[in-house]
């Protein structure tokens, strides 16, 4: 286990002593069913962005806020914003592509990479200390995804 990855865990347990981690030894696999240039995309991050217009991310909840929002492919990137206080904004504030690469997936688009953008991407927020319900809210987003024709999600973790 990396230094810093020991340093975050011992910073939860000091501020969440009850707080108990979950480790995955394997992931599901879904094999893609047809080619990568005939699939839509869709980015899923937890950088806690939300459009100026959408309400931020409630940081009262003790257990973290597990709700998401939306970001339309055609967002304007000035619309996007911040709203998860526990990583440096340092290099997203210049270049949101860092956290949300949405322009990287237009290019793919553009040179036939992928075969489409969903008209949605998905925002969590990190530093979520109530998993259970964060899974039902993922496994919720997962079928509305599937339900709306994306192929692929494409993760951007903070």
């Amino acid at each position: 286990m990396s230094a810093i990855l020991q340093l975050t865990r011992l910073a939860i347990k000091l501020k969440r002593p009850e707080f108990e981690f979950a480790e995955y030894q394997d992931s599901p696999i879904a094999p893609l069913e047809k080619p990568l240039n005939k699939c839509s995309l869709a980015l899923v991050t937890t950088g806690g962005l939300h459009i100026q217009s959408d309400p931020p991310f409630d940081f009262s909840m003790k257990e973290g806020d597990t709700s998401y929002r939306i970001i339309p492919t055609e967002a304007d990137p000035a619309e996007i914003r911040i709203s998860h206080n526990w990583y440096n904004h340092k290099f997203i504030n210049a270049d949101i592509n860092c956290v949300f690469p949405i322009d990287r997936m237009k290019e793919y688009l553009n040179d036939g990479t992928i075969g489409s953008l969903s008209k949605e991407h998905y925002s969590f927020m990190g530093h979520i200390y109530d998993t259970e319900a964060l899974i039902k809210r993922a496994s919720y987003l997962g079928r509305h995804m599937k339900d709306s024709g994306v192929d692929i999600a494409f993760l951007t973790p903070t």
